[in-house]
């Protein structure tokens, strides 16, 4: 279910950091090796291997958004 409302999060076409990700899906769990954490980067690897998100660069921030 979790992975489920990620997975929408990220697709839904509002752009989005890890960050913001990581504290929304897994607040309080600031440790990287964090299981939740790992979830949503996880997420974000094999969505971006689909090609269905994609990131930008604006400063220091990485931005990714859906694609379709």
């Amino acid at each position: 279910m979790k992975t489920e409302k990620l997975v929408a999060r990220m697709l839904n076409g509002e752009p989005f950091t890890y960050g913001d990700l990581a504290r929304k899906f897994a607040p309080g769990k600031t440790e990287a090796h964090h299981d939740s954490n790992r979830l949503v980067d996880r997420t974000i690897q094999k969505l971006r291997r689909k090609g269905l998100i994609a990131f930008k660069r604006e400063g220091g921030k990485v931005i990714w958004q859906a694609t379709a």
